[in-house]
């Protein structure tokens, strides 16, 4: 988070959509998933005024695993009851994703401010 008195830009990840019984390809067990938006934003008296650096991402509550989702085929995901994982790219984990929770974190953290857990 980044401040010049009133004005500040920050980053910001929300849930958008949830889907029920996926099959996980990577170890296979019935589960549930996550469509997630991950953007930067500018606000002044934190009031978003503009949003850049938009990504998607479907996290699979099983495993943890992380894939990144096209822009173009968001839109279709948000409207639809299925995901076609062919059309997704498997992401390892970055260090600014918590292993415990999923959440966006600041890769310097000792302890993910969400879940609480200490980060390794």
């Amino acid at each position: 988070m980044f401040f010049f008195g009133i004005f500040g830009i920050q980053q910001k990840d929300r849930p958008v959509k949830e889907f029920d019984n996926i099959i996980c390809p990577e170890c296979g067990r019935l589960t549930r998933a996550e469509l997630r938006e991950s953007f930067t934003y500018f606000h002044f008296f934190f009031i978003p005024i503009f949003k850049w650096n938009k990504q998607y991402f479907l996290q699979l509550r099983c495993c943890g695993s992380i894939y990144t989702v096209n822009p173009d085929y968001v839109r279709e995901l948000q409207h639809g009851d299925s995901v076609d994982f062919d059309r997704l790219q498997k992401m390892q984990m970055p260090n600014n994703i918590c292993p415990h929770c999923g959440s966006f974190i600041n890769p310097n953290f000792a302890y993910c401010p969400f879940c609480g857990q200490k980060l390794s």
